[in-house]
Parts: C-alpha cells; sequence; structure tokens
C-alpha cells in the first residue's frame, strides 16, 4: 500500500473516531436532558422555595409593618392579619411618586394600600404611614423607616409582612437594619396572585418574579454584606 493511501485511510479513520465521539456526546446531552426534564418538577420547587422564609407561629407583636408592592396581596394580607388580633397597629412606609403619579394619572402605591386596609378593617387611627418627608425607593429604605419608627414608639416586637417569595431577602435586609436593637422580628408571607414556590416556573409572572429575585438577592448580598 503506498504511502497516499495510507495517509487517506487514517483520515478516514480519524474522522470515523471524532463524529463516533461526537455522536457519544450528543448523546450524552440528550439523555442528561431528559434525566433533567423528568426532574424539574422537584428542582424548580426547590429554587422556589429557597426564596421563602416565614415564620410558622404567629405571636402578638406591637406592630405590623407592610412593605410596599403586591397591592393585590400584601395589604389584603395585612389587614387579615389585623383583624386576627396579630397587631393592634399597621405601618407602612410611605412611596416615592413615579412621574405618572405626580400628573395625576395614577395614584400612589403606598395610598392604595392605605385605602385597601381600611377597606378591609383596618381602623384608620391605628394605621400610621412613615416616613411622608422621605418617601423611600427600596426595601432597604423601607427597613431604615421601621427602625426609626420602633425606636420613637419604643416598641420590641414587629411582625412584617410582604410576599411570599421576597421574605428571604426581605428578613436579610430587616435584620441587618435592626442589628443592635433589641427588637424581635417575625415574618408573614402573604401569597402572590398567580404562582406560588410550587409551579412559579409554569406562569410569565412567576418567572420573571423569581429571576428578578435572585438577581437581587445576589446583588444586595454583594453589596451590602
Amino acid at each position: 500500500m503506498s504511502d497516499e493511501s495510507i495517509k487517506i485511510t487514517q483520515k478516514q479513520t480519524g474522522s470515523k473516531s471524532c463524529l463516533t465521539l461526537l455522536g457519544i456526546f450528543v448523546l450524552i446531552m440528550v439523555v442528561l436532558a431528559v434525566l433533567l426534564y423528568s426532574v424539574r418538577g422537584p428542582i424548580l420547587r426547590r429554587v422556589g422555595a429557597y426564596l421563602v422564609d416565614t415564620d410558622t407561629t404567629l405571636n402578638r407583636n406591637d406592630v405590623i409593618f407592610v412593605l410596599n408592592g403586591g397591592i393585590n396581596t400584601r395589604p389584603f394580607y395585612a389587614a387579615e392579619l389585623y383583624d386576627q388580633g396579630k397587631a393592634p397597629r399597621v405601618a407602612i412606609a410611605q412611596s416615592e411618586s413615579s412621574p405618572a403619579v405626580e400628573l395625576g394619572l395614577l395614584e400612589n402605591t403606598t395610598d392604595t394600600a392605605v385605602k385597601i386596609m381600611i377597606m378591609e378593617g383596618v381602623v384608620a387611627d391605628n394605621l400610621y404611614l412613615l416616613s411622608a418627608k422621605q418617601p423611600v425607593t427600596s426595601t432597604f429604605d423601607e427597613a431604615a423607616a421601621l427602625r426609626r419608627y420602633m425606636i420613637e414608639r419604643n416598641y420590641d416586637t414587629v411582625l412584617l409582612i410582604t410576599s411570599a417569595m421576597h421574605t428571604r431577602r426581605a428578613r436579610w435586609i430587616f435584620e441587618k437594619e435592626l442589628a443592635g436593637l433589641d427588637i424581635h422580628m417575625q415574618v408573614a408571607g402573604a401569597p402572590h396572585a398567580t404562582f406560588d414556590a410550587s409551579n412559579w416556573w409554569t406562569v410569565e409572572n412567576g418567572l420573571i418574579f423569581v429571576n428578578n429575585e435572585y438577581i437581587k438577592l445576589f446583588f444586595y448580598w454583594i453589596k451590602y454584606r
């Protein structure tokens, strides 16, 4: 056999080996993809469940503090817990108004939340609006507003209300802000309107919320640790 024939044979053998390895790699990837897809439910449920950090037994507290946002769930849940006697008063920090609110086209979300809670049974005299002169723009601002309020009123127990899959980040932020004070905080999670930790990946709102929450959790951990 000539040298040229040997070289051609070697090239063909090498090409077949590469194709074989490529086929094996593709097969492995397909098998892994099938396996991951088959167990996606338990994995994704754990991803969602990690974001939930709530107290199972809620005691009576000095005040219920409601975080802004979740307008269709948080104020309703706060009013429900107030009605159950979990605290004799409710507080919420005034959120900053958007340009649309300034133009009178929309209502400030805090003002809407206050109206909802009053309509749901919270006595107006027991509802406190914090930081009215310095509207809040973040969860950290809300935590700072609560710290000032707790010190001014000499309260030592608070029930924090936010959306269920926001509770881990919220707890971390508020514990950091309240550190050094003799304050006991409990956290309750209002249910999300269209999803929960068991099915968040099946709806667009759930995908967006969980994605954003993990990004914020990572960002806050890096910036504020």
